[in-house]
């Protein structure tokens, strides 16, 4: 099982080692997708993989030190509105976006992390909101 989150870690605890403690005691893998850590503000997008039973431990151990925030949605490309200009790429985190060799262009949702910057770049507003 995989779940993504974001997480951010209360101030008193952005110097310490929570993600390594969660991994030791809880046996879950944890990929980093994004971290931004700043004196106001330590924020994560963390991808946890393992049993339902693993992750849901290790959410509890993460709530003691910070909040998160499940990503419940992806994005997906209105065919019809797309023109494939190409806006979206370069904004893309984790570059979940790409063209293929006819200039159209491509999501994977597997990679996407849910950031919406396709989103409020897109000039026709052609990237949607969607459930997973």
């Amino acid at each position: 099982m995989k779940k993504r989150i974001y997480y951010w870690v209360h101030e008193e605890y952005r110097d310490k080692p929570i993600i390594a403690k969660v991994i030791l005691e809880t046996k879950v893998l944890i990929n980093i997708l994004v971290a931004k850590m700043k004196p106001q503000e330590s924020f994560l997008i963390l991808e946890l993989s393992g049993s339902e039973e693993q992750i849901e431990k290790a959410l509890n151990m993460l709530k003691k030190y910070g909040e998160y925030e499940d990503i419940p949605k992806t994005i997906e490309k209105n065919k019809e509105r797309c023109i494939d200009c190409g806006a979206c790429i370069v904004h893309c985190p984790v570059n979940a976006i790409s063209r293929e060799e006819d200039f159209t262009i491509v999501f994977n949702e597997k990679e996407c992390i849910g950031c919406k910057n396709c989103v409020k770049i897109c000039p026709l507003k052609a990237i949607e909101v969607c459930e997973i």
